[in-house]
């Protein structure tokens, strides 16, 4: 069995961090976003990965993450390119031959790249396998109402999971289930996609809601659209306490030596520095090789690789890029950095987006851009 992880471009979201890795690479809770899906896909007995991507041009980093990433996981993971853009649904039409060259009939599987959720995989297709619907989609139900005008949104019967409708971004309240971005689809679907043109999912999914096709597999645990960085912030914390009962030896525990506090659920790499005196948590994750100064607080963030906070310095709902270095007695609250930004010491810096390789000397008291 096959899967087809749909990445498109790279640099369209999560901007200033993704003007410097693809959306896929980035780190999420210090494993890349691709990973997390890989893995997934590998305990759902997946051995073959297409990535379906329309970058004309791989940056060196892509290529050589698949190949190690694929060798770590004993998968085949390889990168299908699209001449141009073809759509969600046109991506893995591309990619028919490939999905197909076994010659069976068997299902695959897809997956949108800026999803992250629990994976429930084995029972997507148990539900695909046991209704026989040319497609079964992953759904979770959305509890700000006001946000369903953003998503394709599923009309269920309760009683078989039959999917009845499905409305793209509907314009008044429909149901609060929406569609979660995974699939299990047979590959008759093939023949509903034209070839050669810009085709998307939500294009097809009415279609075979109407002829009876459409199968819905209803997730129970959580899961996120990877948007902006609010949404990546957002997903931290209800992952962190996943892991508290799935995967608690990955959490960070106190010192042996008392030196530094943990509250609540925080992730420490092994080759982070944390000063003495020091405050993490709830809700933060700190990279490999990330330094810490004496008396820092950090809450509700994440450093990403290589990042420094010097000492007695607050860090609060912000993402701090790759090699960031923030100076002493600093506040940062609510701001995105991206790579190499360099904050003076004592500053106030509040409601920034800061593109890579910037400096600050003054403080940001209020939402502001820095190019």
């Amino acid at each position: 069995m096959k899967a087809v992880v749909v990445v498109g471009g790279f640099h369209t979201r999560l901007r200033p961090v993704t003007l410097t890795l693809p959306l896929p690479l980035l780190e999420f809770c210090n494993e890349t976003l691709l990973f997390h899906q890989l893995r997934a896909l590998k305990e759902a007995g997946i051995k073959e990965v297409l990535l379906a991507v329309h970058e004309k041009v791989l940056p060196k980093s892509w290529s050589a993450y698949v190949e190690n990433v694929a060798k770590d996981l004993g998968m085949s993971v390889e990168s299908v390119i699209e001449e141009h853009a073809l759509g969600n649904a046109g991506a893995f039409k591309a990619a028919e031959a490939k999905i197909t060259a076994s010659g069976d009939d068997s299902p695959f599987i897809v997956v949108n790249s800026d999803v992250l959720c629990t994976f429930p995989l084995r029972d997507l297709l148990h539900t695909h396998m046991k209704h026989g619907r040319e497609c079964t989609v992953l759904t979770t139900r959305l509890p700000d109402h006001d946000q369903l005008k953003n998503y394709g949104v599923v009309v269920i019967d309760e009683r078989t999971g039959r999917v009845r409708h499905f409305v793209y971004k509907p314009q008044t309240y429909v149901s609060d289930m929406i569609n979660a971005g995974v699939y299990v689809f047979s590959p008759s679907i093939f023949k509903r996609i034209e070839g050669g043109r810009k085709v998307f999912v939500q294009e097809i999914l009415p279609n075979l809601a109407s002829s009876d096709q459409l199968q819905s597999c209803l997730l129970s645990g959580h899961w996120v659209k990877m948007t902006d960085v609010p949404s990546y912030l957002g997903a931290v914390g209800p992952h962190l306490e996943l892991m508290r009962f799935m995967k608690p030896e990955g959490l960070a525990g106190p010192p042996d030596d008392g030196s530094y506090e943990i509250r609540g659920d925080v992730m420490l790499h092994p080759e982070a520095v944390v000063g003495a005196g020091s405050v993490l948590g709830p809700r933060v994750v700190v990279g490999k090789g990330c330094v810490i100064g004496e008396g820092v607080r950090i809450e509700g963030s994440t450093l990403l690789e290589g990042a420094e906070v010097r000492a007695h310095t607050l860090v609060k709902d912000s993402l701090v890029g790759w090699r960031s270095v923030i100076g002493a007695w600093s506040h940062v609250i609510g701001s995105v950095f991206g790579e190499d930004v360099q904050v003076d010491e004592g500053l106030l810096v509040r409601g920034a987006t800061v593109l890579p390789h910037n400096s600050l000397f003054e403080s940001i008291r209020a939402s502001q851009i820095v190019i």
